[in-house]
């Protein structure tokens, strides 16, 4: 009978035997699958940004991702204007670069007030279900 302990073993090799060659291999495959899920999931969030934005042409579209609330591409470029913020970019392969910038959600009500006192009307998209 196979413990628990040996099952996971079986499952996840036992590093002490496996060559670096293949710890390398399943450490670079992991990596990979994580980076191909945190793509596509940025995709997804972008074209709600882009939707919710043409809803909201005129607004500065505050998006909630997780503890943080991020603003892309022109808002983006604004907010750093008003909050005095950092503007960060992300590489994206095969299309422009995202330009974004974000600040905790708990941080809000320090926020939101600022860019409304420097002229810009505000929506902000919140998270509805779970990532």
């Amino acid at each position: 009978m196979t413990s628990a302990p040996m099952a996971m073993k079986q499952s996840y090799g036992d590093t002490k035997t496996m060559k670096k060659e293949e710890i390398k291999e399943q450490y670079e495959a992991r990596n990979e699958s994580r980076r191909k899920a945190d793509a596509d999931a940025l995709e997804m969030r972008l074209r709600q940004f882009q939707e919710m934005k043409a809803k909201h042409p005129g607004a500065i579209l505050l998006f909630r991702v997780g503890d943080f609330y991020e603003a892309y591409y022109g808002d983006a470029v604004e907010c750093v204007e008003i909050l005095n913020i950092t503007l960060a970019m992300r590489k994206r392969e095969g299309k422009e670069d995202l330009v974004f910038c974000g600040f905790p959600h708990h941080a809000l009500d320090m926020y939101l007030p600022k860019i409304i006192r420097g002229g810009k009307r505000v929506a902000i998209c919140e998270q509805l279900i779970k990532p």
